[in-house]
């Protein structure tokens, strides 16, 4: 079995997505890892998700990754030689009730990993603030949006959509805040936020 103890997180989501497609197993890149690839490691995570786009059978997933050495346990792939975990979301790829249609790639030593777009992980992030009222997902669309340089607008329709215009409001105000502040770090935006919440009670 070979030792992945040493190998950076997304160089093993390429490792994986590579051997996966050699199985005709098609993924993309979604979650935590995507937020670390577009906040360029701002936000850090130890799990990879993926989101198997052909819907093959989870037997030959669970096939696959055992040749990689994953095994499953609970709703996710455990390898002893690293602490880095695989799971894969169900099905179909989407963002809230928004499906994706098209996505891009990402080229990782030597490996092209397929990934959500980068607005389609702020979506991403922003329907798990909006349905699980999960503030880290806020922070972590906020810090996708700075890094790029996107405007909340862009993504106003979005919000208005899964939740309400006060879910677009919180957005709009850390980005003016972390803008006019220029802030680029996960701490301080969760600063920012907590300010602005104490600020409404």
């Amino acid at each position: 079995m070979k030792d992945f103890h040493t190998t950076p997180i997304t160089e093993l989501a390429g490792i994986i997505a590579e051997h996966l497609q050699k199985h005709g197993i098609e993924v993309v890149l979604v979650g935590g890892l995507a937020v670390e690839v577009y906040t360029e490691n701002l936000y850090l995570t130890k799990d990879i998700d993926m989101v198997n786009t052909n819907y093959r059978p989870p037997k030959h997933v669970h096939a696959a990754m055992a040749e990689l050495g994953f095994f499953k346990q609970g709703r996710v792939y455990v390898n002893t030689t690293t602490d880095i975990t695989v799971e894969f979301p169900t099905a179909p790829l989407s963002v809230g009730d928004e499906l994706i249609k098209s996505t891009t790639h990402l080229h990782v030593a030597d490996r092209r990993i397929p990934i959500l777009k980068v607005e389609d992980v702020v979506k991403d992030r922003l329907a798990a603030y909006i349905h699980w009222q999960d503030r880290q997902s806020l922070i972590q669309a906020t810090a996708v949006i700075i890094k790029h340089q996107l405007q909340p607008d862009a993504f106003k329709q979005f919000c208005l959509r899964e939740g309400s215009q006060q879910h677009y409001q919180m957005l709009e105000q850390l980005h003016q805040e972390a803008s006019n502040k220029q802030i680029n770090s996960m701490e301080e935006l969760e600063t920012v936020l907590t300010q602005i919440l104490i600020k409404q009670i």
